[in-house]
């Protein structure tokens, strides 16, 4: 028998809960409920669901490998690490079996002939998910499976690996003995090499051909490892296995690893790039290597990082949403490494993030940029200041900024012109907020230009003079899309509240930045139109109780709606520190409506737009099947910015109830997909509107400084969460394995 981890005899806590349990809860996919954490000292707090949720469940992988999702019926199921991107794999498949005796079982619930278990208990605190499984059996099995995503250590984060802890406990009053077998289902076959990772480690790397558009030369490998076991290879495929033996009571710890090292992928363009991983490790071998010897440790850091998260003083239904919805960045990121001379990007690599390679796979998309880039500017600036150099290198002469880098995974075919009237105000943001956040003068200097040349494209948007930023829909007669506003599928026409907000709250940005630089006659110059835009705002927008979702005098097109994004230049400018671009009378009169009309028409969020008398405005073109209709439906990041502004001017109550119910359904609505996050809900079904695994749903990580009333550089100030959490995630010091007790 090969030696296993054997656990001390199980401590029973008062009610029965057992101390050797990864988390103290049972599934309830309704309720957030607040339990201990093995690993983590303060009260966790989360949704624990059963076996079924449609979108499947957390996502294994870091920055830019890759990823793996567990889903909760224990198979394997969507699928990036084999470089299909975009449109990942779906696998579908179990990948723990248990040999107890002559049966082997399959640790998953039944489908297609395959599953033994009567249900789960699955609880995902990005990037842990931690599973129980139920058996008829007199043992019980949890898995603990993990990836190294370590805020402020981008090197490490970028480890292309998952970690699978499996405890194993007999409950019965006889000896169990048998085998824990790992085989994941569905991956490429090849030809199979061992070798050990590490002392007391077997693992056994797969060499295969590429699975998507490369030539047959492209090196792929991946790799299982198994502590104190074996690994064997047949026709079936690779599996590594470890033999356990219990005492009553007893339980044992067996760990396992998965590698993956798929060093080239293909670009739109036909181009083939390398992954940034590949410049440290050799194959798949070399990760699993690190793997065993950084895995504790990797646990360690993520369990600090979050247990700053779960004991700060925020609401339970944000640090939910905060731990796992970084899970967008894992599923989105790619980090490509510098192979050619005439790459503009540096040794340091290109980092980018897709809208959603599931579902809408464009890259880097300035509106879903804008809102989503918070946890690259706060955790990983360094990648953030790579992507601002991308867009930098694609903005034309005339000072417009590309909308994209291309569409699916393109970063070579940069689109213009769509959505560009709100765009190129946000990447002046964008600059601002990195300076903010790092205090890099050097930087702001080199980006200055940029930032000037892009608001003064923008300026030329507005077409009347008025100092706003007319929208201009560039959909064809009788037709919707594109809208050429962040809702795709609805026009707005003249000056409309979010877009030419936004734009007055980029010209009080840059006005900041041109007086930092020293540009007194630009600051004067943009003072002037500032001034201008914001009476004509007042004049065109305001009703008498809120601002009109667009009013067009030129063609007398007008809707009269209030918009729950109306204030949205509030959010702007408060997280950048400076003043609101509107009279503050006017925004709590504007907030008294939104919390009057918008706020009470869906219980599963705030409803986009609606008239004056409760109904809900019907404008602008649905799905062909008629699923999505974004006035009368909810933006998921318009919301949160909503919220938001409540925050920011003392309505913290209301506020909080805006952000919450969007929150509870996302995880614990009729259609929970708390790792597959959407562009919006429907507002009558709450289901998605519209696509999966978005990206700028992490504006979420601002809802912290608007409860705190902060901007970018007091959130980031030394004691505060942000740096509490780096602070956290950087412990290396050595301490006991809280997975690896003394017998």
């Amino acid at each position: 028998m090969h030696e296993t981890i054997l656990l001390a005899a199980m401590l029973f806590l008062p009610g029965g809960e057992s101390s050797t349990r990864w988390f103290g809860a049972s599934a309830d996919p309704q309720r957030l409920q607040t339990f201990r954490v093995e690993g983590v000292s303060v009260p966790v707090c989360g949704t624990v669901y059963g076996p079924k949720l449609e979108q499947g469940g957390m996502p294994l992988g870091g920055l830019g490998t890759g990823y793996l999702c567990l889903d909760p019926d224990g198979r394997l199921g969507k699928c990036s690490i084999f470089n299909r991107l975009p449109y990942p794999l779906q696998l579908g498949q179990p990948c723990f079996y248990l040999k107890l005796g002559d049966r082997r079982l399959t640790l998953a619930t039944p489908k297609d002939g395959q599953g033994d278990a009567k249900t789960v208990h699955y609880f995902g605190h990005f990037p842990v998910a931690d599973v129980r499984f139920e058996l008829a059996e007199p043992i019980q099995v949890e898995l603990r499976a993990y990836s190294p995503f370590l805020p402020g250590d981008a090197g490490e984060s970028n480890t292309p690996a998952a970690v699978f802890l499996v405890r194993i406990t007999n409950l019965s009053s006889q000896p169990q003995k048998g085998v824990l077998i790992f085989s994941p289902g569905g991956f490429p076959q090849g030809t199979a090499e061992a070798f050990s990772p590490g002392q007391n480690w077997t693992g056994i790397q797969v060499r295969h051909k590429p699975v998507d558009r490369l030539p047959d030369w492209a090196p792929c490998t991946y790799a299982l490892a198994v502590e104190n076991g074996s690994a064997d290879a047949d026709s079936s495929g690779v599996q590594v296995g470890a033999d356990f033996q219990l005492q009553p009571a007893e339980a044992a710890v067996v760990r396992f690893i998965l590698a993956w090292h798929q060093p080239y992928l293909r670009e739109r363009s036909g181009r083939v790039e390398k992954h940034k991983y590949a410049e440290r490790f050799a194959d798949a071998k070399a990760v699993a290597e690190a793997a065993v010897r950084s895995h504790e440790q990797w646990l360690r850091r993520v369990l600090a990082w979050q247990e700053v998260i779960y004991g700060a003083q925020l609401p339970d239904w944000l640090k939910e949403e905060l731990v796992n919805v970084l899970s967008t960045l894992t599923k989105n990121s790619v980090w490509l490494a510098r192979t050619r001379p005439d790459d503009w990007w540096d040794q340091e690599g290109l980092f980018l993030v897709n809208e959603s390679f599931a579902t809408c796979p464009v890259m880097e998309t300035m509106p879903c940029r804008f809102f989503g880039h918070w946890p690259t500017l706060f955790f990983f600036p360094e990648l953030e200041r790579s992507s601002l150099k991308a867009i930098r290198f694609f903005q034309l002469r005339g000072g417009q900024p590309p909308f994209c880098l291309g569409l699916e995974f393109a970063i070579r075919d940069p689109r213009y012109h769509c959505q560009h009237t709100a765009g190129a105000g946000e990447y002046a943001q964008m600059i601002y907020r990195y300076y903010l956040r790092t205090g890099d003068e050097a930087f702001l200097k080199d980006f200055w230009p940029s930032a000037r040349d892009s608001l003064n494209f923008m300026l030329w948007l507005d077409r009347d003079g008025d100092g706003l930023v007319e929208d201009h829909s560039h959909a064809a007669e009788g037709e919707y899309f594109p809208a050429n506003n962040p809702m795709d599928t609805w026009p707005f026409y003249g000056a409309s509240s979010y877009t030419a907000g936004k734009g007055l709250a980029s010209l009080i940005c840059g006005v900041k930045m041109a007086e930092l630089m020293g540009d007194q006659a630009q600051a004067a110059q943009w003072r002037k139109v500032l001034q201008r835009g914001q009476q004509s705002y007042e004049e065109k927008l305001w009703t008498g109780e809120f601002y009109r979702t667009y009013n067009d005098p030129a063609t007398g097109r007008r809707n009269d709606s209030c918009l729950a994004a109306q204030l949205h230049s509030v959010w702007c400018t408060r997280v950048l520190g400076l003043e609101d671009p509107l009279p503050k009378d006017r925004i709590h009169k504007a907030l008294d409506s939104i919390a009057r009309l918008n706020m009470p028409a869906s219980r599963f969020g705030m409803v986009n737009a609606v008239f004056a008398d409760g109904k809900p405005c019907i404008e602008g073109g649905p799905d062909p099947d008629g699923g999505r209709i974004w006035s009368r439906d909810i933006f998921i990041q318009c919301n949160a910015t909503a919220a938001m502004v409540f925050m920011y001017h003392g309505r913290r109550q209301e506020g909080e109830k805006a952000a919450q119910t969007m929150l509870d359904t996302l995880f614990r609505g009729p259609h929970p997909m708390p790792w597959s996050q959407p562009c919006g809900i429907h507002s009558l079904t709450g289901a998605t509107t519209h696509g999966h695994d978005y990206y700028d749903h992490m504006v979420v990580w601002t809802y912290p400084l608007a409860l705190a009333g902060q901007d970018i550089r007091a959130a980031c100030a030394a004691g505060g969460l942000i740096d509490r959490i780096l602070r956290a995630a950087a412990q290396r010091k050595s301490s006991p394995d809280p997975q690896r007790p003394t017998p």
